[in-house]
């Protein structure tokens, strides 16, 4: 990894212009007042079907990595990893991967592997650096929901959820956006809104989709019972009032001491807005088939 730190501010902008050659975007696409780029590499990216070699740089706010092509002298497919809600976590070493670590943002999650103990240690250090000086204000990492990283299609033969489905040329693997899993296309025809993946559909498994209904179940039950406990103050505080002003249409029971006002008991509205999640219309895209915008004002 070249983990030099360019604080002059005329070379830190020149080593940016070249990063934005390399991926072919537009004059200033990378330039802001505090972005800083920290340092660059290629690292082996565990991707759906097999490793790939992809070239990382790291700026001070965001990871950008991207396809090598043409020598290394052209970079395709950007993909940005917004380093304010991401955190990296150690991945232990197996057979004949080594040196790995894992990134992970509610946008996107993967392994990587470095060709080096020493260069995974200097990847590992600057990125944790750089997560936390960019950290959202007031907000743990660990509070923000992260997308699963996928598990590569060559470790599963059989469906991840039925343990039935053999995949072959009938019957294509897919993946859970909500927990990473390789699975059958009748284990995943439930179509969910992740909040952290944006704002379409995304295939979810038949396990994934009941624990989903089971959450947003006792989501509702949980607002209803805080909008009932409302309306309950709120009419008792009204019915008090009432009372002190003397006013016409509630029935007081008086004593020597003090005055006994009538229960009152508000209607709760229960509300079912449950969505339908079975729409099976959205097809799989993998991550080579787009590339996202990322504008930092």
């Amino acid at each position: 990894m070249d983990n030099g730190v360019f604080y002059d501010p005329k070379q830190n902008i020149e080593r940016i212009f070249e990063v934005e050659k390399l991926f072919g975007f537009p004059s200033n696409k990378l330039v802001t007042s505090n972005r800083v780029l920290v340092g660059e590499g290629v690292l082996t990216k565990i991707c759906r079907r097999r490793p790939k070699l992809r070239h990382f740089f790291l700026f001070s706010d965001v990871l950008i990595y991207g396809r090598i092509v043409v020598n290394r002298k052209v970079l395709r497919n950007p993909q940005f990893i917004d380093l304010a809600d991401s955190c990296v976590k150690n991945v232990v070493d197996n057979g004949i991967y080594r040196n790995g670590f894992s990134i992970l943002s509610p946008r996107k999650s993967f392994t990587v592997y470095a060709s080096t103990s020493e260069e995974k240690t200097q990847w590992v250090i600057h990125l944790k650096k750089c997560i936390s000086s960019s950290a959202s204000s007031g907000m743990q990492y660990d509070s923000v929901k992260k997308s699963p990283i996928w598990i590569p299609d060559s470790e599963a033969s059989h469906c991840m959820v039925c343990g039935t489905t053999e995949f072959n040329l009938v019957h294509r693997r897919h993946h859970c956006r909500h927990c990473g899993k390789v699975v059958c296309d009748k284990c995943s025809t439930y179509r969910w809104i992740l909040p952290y993946q944006g704002s379409s559909r995304v295939r979810v498994c038949s396990e994934c989709h009941t624990d989903l209904s089971t959450e947003k179940n006792n989501s509702l039950i949980r607002n209803n019972q805080q909008q009932y406990q409302c309306e309950k103050e709120n009419s008792l505080s009204s019915v008090t009032t009432c009372v002190t002003n003397n006013k016409v249409g509630v029935t007081n029971e008086t004593t020597d001491n003090f005055i006994i006002t009538p229960t009152y008991l508000g209607d709760v509205n229960m509300i079912n807005d449950e969505l339908n999640t079975e729409s099976d219309t959205d097809s799989d895209t993998t991550e080579d088939e787009k590339v996202d915008k990322f504008i930092h004002s």
